[in-house]
């Protein structure tokens, strides 16, 4: 295992050091079970600091990927892409010969059996229909990008709420709880929202977001420590969150502005201060026809990690049993 820093580019040196550990686990040149060096080792042969394998280290325990063992030391976890195939398929393709084989034994022929399968799955597949989904957030940037892009299969109604209806439009807002099966938040307005919530009986459950790593890899690329970000997006909170995304990345830049305007001298004056945009999702077309095709312009996007979205898919499931639809 040889990691390779490139002190050249604008990629932060914790990230380089993380992805080329990923590529070397998904190809299976690191096993499952191999302890990796410890974070002092590791940190003495790259010539970096503590602080950056621990940070590398750190994203790749809350991904699953490698586990500290306290005294013992870090391992892999995770099985490389063919390995991993081979874990979950393999007893899955069993049980499907058995299947085949319990139909010969009863005289069912594959073609009765083709077709009994075909009928299960699509009852199955019908429990995942027709659910209605309230997302409430207090950026609007966020409630746009998930109720258009979270992909959770056919039939699944996501309703975006903002945080401030709760209290500006209490009224409204309950109609809207009427009809909806599941409220999503995230795990900054969980307890607000059970709060508000609890007479009406509704299952709640809570997501964590993370910055798309394609965005935060492209603003390293495109930034040094002497350029200024301009930040373009609809509410100051979403303002907020990002710079906190960027300091702890470790990007550097000289300054971070950032606006909620619409007007375009506005967004002219913060275009022609900034060597760099970033912007909220929604936002990058109307900026694009402002801006010289000189400065990097970025679409800043936040996803749910992949234990929230296994969970919401989950809870789905379970509401349709229970509903018996």
């Amino acid at each position: 295992m040889e990691i390779e820093i490139n002190r050249n580019i604008r990629i932060p040196l914790y990230l380089q050091i993380k992805e080329q550990l990923k590529e070397f686990i998904h190809s299976s040149q690191l096993k499952k079970g191999t302890q990796l060096p410890t974070e002092r080792d590791l940190s003495l042969k790259l010539k970096v600091s503590r602080n950056t394998v621990s940070m590398a280290y750190k994203e790749l325990v809350q991904e699953k990927i490698i586990a500290s063992i306290s005294g013992k030391g870090t391992f892999i976890i995770s099985e490389g892409e063919q390995e991993d195939y081979s874990k979950h398929k393999t007893p899955l393709i069993r049980n499907i010969d058995v299947a085949i084989q319990k139909a010969l034994e009863l005289n069912i022929s594959l073609e009765d059996f083709i077709r009994l399968v075909s009928h299960r799955f699509k009852e199955k597949r019908d429990l995942f229909s027709n659910i209605h989904i309230a997302f409430i957030e207090c950026n609007q940037e966020q409630l746009i990008y998930f109720s258009q892009r979270l992909e959770l299969g056919t039939g699944i109604h996501i309703t975006p709420i903002l945080i401030d209806e709760i209290y500006h439009q209490k009224e409204a807002f309950l109609e809207k709880m009427k009809s909806v099966d599941l409220v999503v938040t995230t795990f900054f307005h969980l307890q607000e929202v059970q709060d508000y919530l609890k007479e009406e009986n509704k299952n709640i459950i809570a997501i964590a977001l993370e910055p798309q790593i394609e965005t935060m890899v492209k603003i390293a690329r495109s930034t040094s420590p002497d350029m200024k970000i301009g930040l373009v997006c609809l509410t100051s909170k979403f303002a907020e969150r990002v710079i906190k995304s960027i300091n702890n990345a470790g990007i550097k830049s000289r300054e971070i502005l950032f606006t909620t305007a619409r007007e375009k001298d506005e967004l002219k004056e913060l275009i022609s201060n900034s060597d760099i945009l970033i912007v909220s999702p929604g936002r990058k077309k109307e900026i694009q026809e402002l801006i010289s095709k000189k400065i990097p312009l970025i679409e800043f996007i936040y996803l749910p990690d992949k234990g929230s979205i296994d969970t919401l898919k989950k809870t789905i499931l379970e509401i349709k049993k229970k509903e018996g639809k």
